[in-house]
């Protein structure tokens, strides 16, 4: 596939923005494609709430994933029950 003509040459890609990418592609996708600034002094009250939103959620999917676990542990102790009692009967 060819890129359409355009009078704006091809831009190069540092290292350090696949770095950026691969951390967060929407921050990467906010700096270098909408051109919007990263959070300074005047916004670190917003970026300490982004930070900490990042967290809670972080710990939100560890513990749907640990009750997960211990509703598929307690699935198979009600089916080793289940099979237990089927065999005593």
């Amino acid at each position: 596939m060819r890129r359409p003509a355009s009078k704006e040459p091809l831009r190069t890609i540092r290292a350090s923005e696949i770095g950026e990418y691969s951390y967060c592609s929407r921050a990467w996708w906010y700096r270098h494609v909408i051109k919007l600034a990263p959070p300074g002094d005047d916004s670190s009250s917003r970026f300490a709430k982004g930070i900490e939103a990042h967290h809670r959620h972080g710990r939100r999917v560890a513990n749907a994933s640990a009750l997960a676990t211990l509703g598929m542990v307690l699935a198979l102790i009600g089916l080793l029950a289940f099979a237990v009692a089927l065999l005593l009967r």
